[in-house]
């Protein structure tokens, strides 16, 4: 019981952060859930909550999205989900705990720096791969997007409905890679069961206060948080 009241408040914590600071859901999630739970179940239950929270989004913002980059990202990152499954199948615990606070950790200063590809040609095509890769080897997909879609220039509508429709179609592919692999486990699919409630209710208060906080301050707060955890994280891997 204990176990499943931590992942609550971790994914309430994740979905009021995103609510603030506009980014980072998984990025809060993944790396604390991965010390909670195996990293196994952690990815897995970052996602199904991720694909209820971007399906939302899409659908509410379904007027302002950009179906030319969506169509350009997912052409790349598609082929890169099944590389990301056998990741995280064959990946001990350990090392798959160690991957996600790297990854986490460079995902953070990409975020940090405002980082931004060329809008065009194989690196674009290599931000959509990665972001597949990452989708399902440790649920940690949005920072290369979001550098792609910064390149691209949208405006901050469409850049939003378009980065929400993105994770909300790759995810439930990615579920499919899962359960195709074997790796949908009772404690993936009750972490995600506790965490749906969850992220509502941190999405909730997030979107209530959010004119009381410093979206500045909050945003540097939040990825400061997350060197901490990913820190905290390859710790525990090194034990």
């Amino acid at each position: 019981m204990t176990l499943y009241l931590l992942a609550f408040a971790v994914i309430a914590v994740a979905a009021f952060a995103q609510a603030i600071s506009g980014f980072g859901f998984s990025l809060v999630a993944v790396p604390l859930l991965a010390m909670i739970v195996d990293p196994q179940p952690a990815v897995i239950a970052a996602t199904i909550v991720s694909m209820g929270l971007n399906s939302a989004n899409a659908y509410h913002h379904r007027t302002h999205i950009d179906l030319g980059a969506t169509r350009r990202l997912l052409l790349w990152a598609l082929p890169g989900l099944p590389l990301g499954v056998l990741a995280l199948r064959l990946l001990p615990s350990g090392a798959l705990v160690a991957v996600i606070a790297l990854v986490t950790l460079g995902c953070t200063v990409v975020v940090w720096r405002g980082w931004r590809i060329a809008p065009g040609g194989w690196t674009l095509r290599g931000a959509g791969l990665l972001s597949g890769v990452l989708t399902t080897a440790t649920a940690t997909n949005g920072p290369p997007l979001v550098a792609a879609l910064q390149a691209m220039r949208l405006e901050p509508r469409a850049f939003r409905a378009t980065l929400a429709l993105l994770f909300a179609v790759v995810s439930p592919i990615a579920l499919v890679g899962f359960g195709i692999a074997g790796l949908l486990g009772m404690r993936a699919v009750l972490v995600a069961v506790v965490g749906l409630p969850a992220a509502a209710l941190g999405g909730w208060l997030g979107n209530r206060l959010f004119d009381r906080f410093d979206a500045g301050m909050f945003r540097r707060m939040v990825l400061g948080a997350l060197v901490v955890s990913s820190a905290a994280a390859l710790a525990k891997a090194a034990l």
